[in-house]
């Protein structure tokens, strides 16, 4: 499965830093929003990112 990086440095600089963190908080829902406010996401970037992350957080 391929997947489709966003564009914007922001969000992307706020996957990372959530990849980067994953194995310490298992949380997804609280890494986003904690990546939301340390890169000062916008709200369409905030969409962006649960659209990303939707399938694990509705797992959890």
């Amino acid at each position: 499965m391929t997947t489709i990086m966003p564009t914007d440095k922001n969000l992307r600089n706020a996957i990372t830093w959530i990849e980067e963190h994953r194995r310490e908080q298992p949380d997804i829902r609280q890494l986003m929003a904690q990546a939301a406010t340390r890169f000062n996401l916008t709200p369409m970037e905030e969409l962006a990112l649960a659209k990303f992350y939707r399938e694990e957080a509705s797992a959890q």
